[in-house]
């Protein structure tokens, strides 16, 4: 499955901008399409921290668990998740630019069903345009604080 690459320029300290990105709780907080962050370990941050997480999308409620599989402080973490029999592997990279950061989001699918195989070009073209507003969302939420 190809791979969704976005970038955004943020006003904001890098360490803002990953608090948002790698804090579940947090980023539900800046994405307005989230309706729900519920943390389901002990862990609440860091790796090995799982959260359900619901999102309005397309008139329905979706509820997906999310992991965290990689936790770099200021620099990057990467989340895993399973929809629509696909696992998804997001990865959030955090780079200083003087006073501001830049947040670049890698999102790639591997398909674990042939109906997810078949359907990849169009669940990418959805996903991207979903992921869009998310990335604006964060920017708007750091850039506030």
């Amino acid at each position: 499955m190809p791979s969704i690459t976005l970038e955004k320029a943020i006003k904001s300290p890098a360490d803002m901008v990953f608090d948002v990105v790698a804090h579940l709780e947090v980023f539900a907080q800046a994405v307005p399409a989230i309706t729900a962050a519920e943390c389901l370990t002990d862990i609440e941050r860091g790796i090995g921290c799982q959260y359900r997480v619901a999102r309005r999308t397309a008139g329905r409620d979706l509820s997906t668990v999310f992991e965290v599989v990689e936790y770099e402080p200021v620099e990057l973490v990467r989340i895993l998740s399973e929809a629509g029999g696909a696992t998804w592997d997001a990865l959030f990279e955090i780079r200083k630019k003087g006073k501001g950061s830049t947040l670049i989001w890698t999102l790639e699918g591997t398909p674990a069903t042939l109906r997810a195989k078949m359907a990849a070009p169009l669940i990418f073209g959805a996903v991207e345009k979903a992921l869009a507003p998310d990335l604006d969302a964060v920017k708007s939420y750091c850039e506030a604080r």
